[in-house]
Parts: C-alpha cells; sequence; structure tokens
C-alpha cells in the first residue's frame, strides 16, 4: 500500500474513523469501517480498511491509496504533492531485450501468441524470463523482479497471485493448440529422445501426486514428466504429466498416443533400457517408424548373445575407428515378437574401471568382514554376492573366502551393452550416436530441476500445477536455445551462463517525458561479445538505439 508521506491531511470526521498501533514502533494508523454485518452465529462483526498513517507531531495524517478511493472528491492537502521524477531507471533491459529476441528467432512468440493471445503469452514469456534469471519457479517475488526490469509490452502486473490465476485460467486445448503448431514449427526430420522423470510435490488433494519410484529419492510423493526433445537440436517439443505411481514403460504407450494427436508421428524414437517390456516393444511399432532401445544385459536372450558373441570381440574388424569402442551385429533378430538388429558393444576402457571398482569393494568388504566377531545374519544381502560365509555354530563367529565364481559371473559382462534397434539401414556408430544423444533429455531434466528449481512444486490444485508446468516447460525451451547460442562464448571465456545473464542485466535504461529512453551508460565489450551471438550487426550501438526508439513506456 503506498503511502504518501509527504502529504498531510486532516483525520475525516464521519463516522467509522478510528485508529490501531500495529509494529514494533507502536506507530499509529487511521482506519475506516467499510461494511457492518452478522456473521452465521449473528455476531455483529465488520471490515474495515486502513487509509493512512497518523503525523504525532501535527495529528494529522499522512494519506494512502484507500484514502483516495473512499474519498475521491477530497483532495484538501497541507503540503502539495512533489512533482513526479522526470527519469525512471529499467534495469535488465539487456536480458529481457535477449529473451524476446530469442522468441522471435524461434517463433516461440508466435506460436504462444496463436494459441493464448498476444498478451498472456507476453506474461508467460515474462515469468520464463523471471524463472531463468532467478534460477526459480517459486514466483514470490516476481512484484519485484517487475518493478526493476524492463519488460516490454507487458501490461498486467505481475504477482504471486496473478501468477496463479494465468495458471488456473489456462486450457489443455490452448496449450494442446501451442505443442501441435510448436512441433510442425521446430520438429526436424531426424530422431526423437523420450525420457522421464518425477517431481515431488507437497500437495495433499492432488489425485496425480502419489507415492512411486522418487529419482531424487527424496521421501516424497510425485508425479511424472515425460519430455520429448529433437535428437539434434535438443529442442524441447512436448511433455505429459501423469500419476506418480506409474511406471516408465507402463505408461509408455498412453503417452505416445497422446503425442501422436499432437504431431509426434513418423519418427525414429530412442529410449533407454528401463521401457523394455514385451508389450512396449510391440506397441513402439504402431507409433513411431523405428525405434532404438537399450536392452537390459539381465534378460536370458541378451546373455545367450552374450555367451555366443562376447568372447574374441576385440579384433580390428570389430572395431569402431575414433571411438575405441568395438561391436558385433547380431542381423535380422526377433526379440519380444519384435524383428530387428541387436548390436553388443564392449568398452575396453569401461570394463576396466568396473572391474578396478568391483576389486576394490571386494577388498573393503573383506576388511569389514575381519573386523566382526559375530555372524552378520541380518547383512547378508551385503556380503554374499562376493562372500560364501561360514558360522561356527553358536556364537563362536564364523570364516568367509572370496567366492571366485560370483565374482568372476559379475565381472563378465562389464564393459558390455547391447542396443535393439528396428532401423535396419543404420550402422552400428550411427545406432551408437543416436543411443548416446537420448542424454539431451537428461540434461533437460537437470536444467528444469536444478536451473530452474523445479524439482519439488508447492501448486495444490491439478489446474495451476498443469499450468505451471506448461510454463517452466517454456522456460526449459528458451534456456536450452541461449545456452546453446552461447556455449561457444562460454567455454571461451570461461564464464558461466549466470555470469553472462549478469553482464546483460547491467545494461541500463534512463526514461524521461521528454526524452523518451535512452542507454544510462555505454555498452562494454563483454556485453557486445553477448549480443552479437544473437544480434548480426557491424554497428550494435546503432542498431540497439535504433530499436530503443521504437518502445513505449
Amino acid at each position: 500500500m503506498t503511502a504518501f508521506k509527504k502529504i498531510l491531511i486532516d483525520i475525516p470526521k464521519d463516522k467509522g474513523i478510528h485508529t490501531k498501533t500495529a509494529g514494533p514502533k507502536k506507530e499509529k494508523y487511521i482506519y475506516k469501517y467499510t461494511k457492518y454485518y452478522r456473521n452465521k452465529n449473528g455476531k455483529p462483526r465488520n471490515k474495515a480498511k486502513n487509509i493512512g498513517k497518523l503525523d504525532p507531531t501535527t495529528g494529522k495524517m499522512h494519506p494512502n491509496n484507500n484514502y483516495y478511493t473512499l474519498y475521491p472528491n477530497n483532495n484538501t492537502q497541507t503540503t502539495p504533492t512533489p512533482p513526479s521524477p522526470q527519469e525512471i531507471t529499467v534495469q535488465n533491459y539487456g536480458y529481457t531485450y535477449i529473451i524476446n529476441k530469442i522468441c522471435q528467432q524461434t517463433n516461440l512468440q508466435t506460436t504462444l501468441t496463436q494459441a493464448f493471445g498476444q498478451q498472456q503469452a507476453q506474461t508467460i514469456i515474462a515469468i520464463a524470463a523471471y524463472m531463468i534469471q532467478e534460477e526459480t519457479s517459486t514466483l514470490d517475488n516476481i512484484d519485484d523482479y517487475q518493478q526493476k526490469t524492463f519488460l516490454p509490452n507487458q501490461q498486467t502486473p505481475l504477482t504471486s497471485q496473478t501468477t496463479s490465476h494465468l495458471f488456473t485460467t489456462q486450457t489443455e486445448t490452448q496449450r494442446n493448440k501451442f505443442f501441435t503448431n510448436w512441433i510442425k514449427t521446430t520438429l526436424n526430420q531426424s530422431s526423437i529422445c523420450y525420457d522421464v522423470t518425477s517431481i515431488s510435490s507437497y500437495a495433499k488433494e492432488m489425485t496425480s501426486v502419489e507415492r512411486g519410484y522418487n529419482r531424487d529419492n527424496e521421501n516424497l510423493p510425485q508425479y511424472n514428466i515425460g519430455l520429448f526433445c529433437d535428437e539434434t537440436t535438443k529442442t524441447p517439443l512436448y511433455y505429459n504429466r501423469y500419476n506418480g505411481s506409474l511406471t516408465d514403460k507402463t505408461n509408455l504407450l498412453p503417452v505416445l498416443a497422446n503425442a501422436k494427436t499432437v504431431g509426434i508421428t513418423h519418427t525414429k524414437l530412442i529410449l533407454d533400457g528401463g521401457f523394455w517390456s514385451k508389450p512396449c516393444l510391440v506397441g513402439l511399432q504402431k507409433y513411431c517408424d523405428t525405434f532404438t532401445i537399450g536392452m537390459p544385459m539381465h534378460l536370458k536372450v541378451a546373455q545367450k548373445i552374450l555367451a555366443d558373441y562376447g568372447e574374441g570381440i576385440e579384433k580390428y574388424q570389430n572395431e569402431l575407428v575414433g571411438r575405441h569402442i568395438y561391436c558385433v551385429s547380431v542381423e535380422e533378430t526377433v526379440v519380444c515378437g519384435v524383428f530387428g538388429r541387436v548390436f553388443l558393444y564392449f568398452d575396453p576402457l569401461n570394463r576396466y574401471q568396473l572391474c578396478s571398482e568391483l576389486s576394490c569393494r571386494v577388498e573393503r568388504l573383506k576388511a569389514e568382514l575381519a573386523c566382526l566377531k559375530r555372524f552378520p545374519k541380518g547383512r547378508l544381502g551385503r556380503y554374499t554376492p562376493y562372500f560364501m560365509l561360514m558360522p561356527h555354530g553358536g556364537d563362536e563367529g564364523f570364516d568367509f573366502m572370496v567366492d571366485a565364481v560370483k565374482v568372476e559371473g559379475l565381472r563378465a559382462s562389464m564393459g558390455f551393452f547391447m542396443i535393439f534397434t528396428t532401423d535396419l539401414g543404420v550402422s552400428a556408430g550411427e545406432v551408437l550416436d543416436h543411443y548416446r544423444g537420448k542424454d539431451a533429455v537428461e540434461k533437460l531434466f537437470c536444467q528444469i530441476k536444478v536451473e530452474l528449481g523445479g524439482s519439488r512444486v508447492r501448486t495444490h490444485s491439478e489446474l495451476a500445477t498443469d499450468g505451471k508446468s506448461f510454463v517452466v516447460f517454456v522456460a526449459c525451451i528458451i534456456r536450452n536455445y541461449l545456452l546453446n547460442k552461447l556455449l561457444g562464448y562460454l567455454v571461451e571465456t570461461s564464464c558461466s551462463l549466470g555470469k553472462a545473464l549478469n553482464q546483460l542485466s547491467n545494461i541500463v535504461l534512463l526514461f524521461s517525458q521528454e526524452g523518451g529512453y535512452r542507454f544510462a551508460k555505454a555498452l562494454s565489450k563483454k556485453q557486445k561479445d553477448i549480443l552479437s551471438v544473437f544480434i548480426e550487426s557491424k554497428d550494435l550501438d546503432k542498431t540497439l538505439t535504433d530499436e530503443l526508439s521504437t518502445l513505449k513506456p
């Protein structure tokens, strides 16, 4: 509530005027009753509004906005209102300028406008910009952010209440329209990666928030997010939110059915081994042209392939040149009723590291056992995979020895991994590159959870959670593009993304009624280097000054 501290007026004498003392300094405030009523029990009640602060020296008061609302015709004042300042400092123009450039370059602004309308689209971009710069999805301080930041064309006040209203008024129809147009605009003729993560929640009334496999190992219920991205550009394409108790492979086909409705069809899909199941493999043929999936090594068919082709794999003819990896292709294979190919890969360096770790673990557990005086009955699962333990009887201790057969069995598959694909026209190297490309989704999840503070949500309704999840998705699109464009600069200068954004935030505008907008100071070399990544211009100063002249207050 704004108080006009330089204005003094007489305290109104009409009915309902009273004072209240508040705060550690025991200051007095003037209130007026605005409503009288009785509650459901018939007891008299009232509502009051603060209309100003008492000035103890003069006995008058400093009015606030409520006073002028309740007394619109009373402009009597002892001290005149000071003139408005001629200049207003607007911070973060460089950062928000680049955010809007990105939204134009990627057609994100156009796609959002088509789905949500111009003003709501601009508000979504403004909230996403806040999330990226402040590295949080909590919007408690977004009103302060709006006051110190220049947000072009942003007419709606941003508060935690107005953003909540935005989240709850979004519709599934609007989001689906966005996804459909976004996929048409963005998707190249390349493979699509898909993965799932869990988002922890404190909500108790949301039906989608359930106990399940929490990937962050938090003792909280969750919901799951399945995310699609373009393998080549790493651009987020579409996400689907679903119940936290559902496993990845259980919900894969329903997610793919939803993705098909927004245009993710006739694609090459890449999945990790967590989705391996016969229903998934059979169903995948319906939703994509080809698919590539990690093949779990514990499967009987995988163990047979390893036994048949693993020995002697380290031959020149099997080497993938430049990768230090060997591969054997098992052609024309039927797995779970699906026709495809299995590639058995062997990484000698990975085997060396895993075997070394196993040996260190065995030695560490051996030292633990040597110190025990009693048979570890309650912790057998810790030792029996590697040792034979023989109790003496009674409570007289035990003997133990390394089970060489078990340890060698663990070593047998180390360094090996398998990939199954229905794409019959790709080489072993291409399959490996495509499969490794799926970590693009994991990196996006890292951005959502760490860089955007989205590992936990504090919304408590399905509507608000759906709306906020969408804005976080938009923020992820912008931040991913921002990071990819600046990657060369960041590596070359050993600079973090946060420091680069701070450089942009230091581009300050001054505004006056007479002169309009102008820069408070010249651009630094670092600022020009960052801006030049996004703007092709021989004269950045002139380009930005020309664009500045088109801005409206």
